[in-house]
């Protein structure tokens, strides 16, 4: 009989879910399951809808990343079309998509993880938070905050609202960018800069404190899949399929967006509503 442990609901994450931890009579763990506990159905209910309507539905994925889900319907739905959208339109999009990298990254960093990495793991979980932060360290808190604040502005520029943006359609933008409101954006890129650079700066310097962390907590091997430009290095709009393996010898490169079904096949779970995505060709090849 093992004694069952339950963290419900589990915090600081982009989503909703639980932990549950069997413990065997000695008291070493036997088994635990991470569970995602919010039902999505979204490749059900999105069948069957207009191609205009796609965009805002998709959108609705997550509400810290809905620049990705915008970005990729919208581009379906260009190909769907057959439009060769405006450079201008290009360009708009890939800065709104470069304001949600600022904006999520920010939160990762301020908010998620600074109240462990600053205040420590052994802090009191009642102000390990960005509560805690904010009370322990104001400057840097505040900071984080702005910095997210404008990666958002970015996105509300260009796309008409910091989340679930209206303004990224099939066909390019709905409205264009005015020349004030570019001076606006580029006014707030230096206190912008500064921030990430000290963020940056601050984490490459505690790093070496959490060795023990780094080598232990979830660490496993695995693939890693991403957008790569013509010279192989990191796209974030267009490009191709590029995989990793664990050691960063390259798996697969230069794939069409289109192929992703040749690369990523998906396995459902019991007890979670997460379908957890695998590297296809390792399966087959028995790796």
């Amino acid at each position: 009989m093992h004694d069952l442990h339950v963290i419900d609901p589990v915090s600081r994450i982009e989503g909703h879910a639980k932990i549950t931890i069997a413990l065997d009579e000695d008291g070493s763990v036997a088994r635990t399951r991470f569970h995602v506990t919010e039902f999505r159905g979204f490749e059900e209910f999105c069948r069957g809808r207009p191609v205009w309507e796609m965009p805002s539905l998709s959108a609705r994925t997550c509400g810290i990343c809905p620049v990705s889900h915008l970005l990729a319907s919208s581009k379906t739905g260009d190909a769907v079309m057959g439009v060769r959208i405006p450079e201008t339109a290009v360009k708009l999009r890939r800065v709104a998509n470069l304001g949600q990298i600022i904006q999520s990254h920010a939160l990762s960093f301020f908010h998620l993880s600074a109240p462990d990495l600053l205040l420590g793991f052994d802090a009191d979980p009642a102000v390990r938070n960005v509560f805690g932060l904010m009370a322990d360290q104001p400057e840097l808190a505040r900071r984080g905050i702005r910095l997210r604040g404008f990666g958002q502005s970015v996105i509300e520029a260009i796309a008409g609202r910091k989340v679930h943006s209206p303004g990224i359609v099939p066909g390019g933008i709905a409205d264009p960018m005015t020349d004030e409101t570019r001076r606006e954006l580029l006014a707030g890129l230096d206190e912008a800069s500064e921030t990430a650079a000290m963020a940056l700066d601050l984490f490459t310097g505690i790093l070496d404190t959490f060795d023990r962390e780094v080598r232990a907590f979830g660490e496993f091997p695995s693939y890693f899949m991403g957008l790569a430009n013509d010279d192989g290095l990191w796209e974030h709009y267009d490009g191709h399929l590029k995989v990793v393996d664990a050691d960063g010898a390259v798996a697969a490169d230069g794939v069409p967006v289109a192929d992703y079904r040749t690369l990523i096949g998906e396995s459902a779970s019991v007890d979670s509503y997460l379908k957890s995505p695998y590297f296809k060709p390792a399966v087959e090849d028995g790796a």
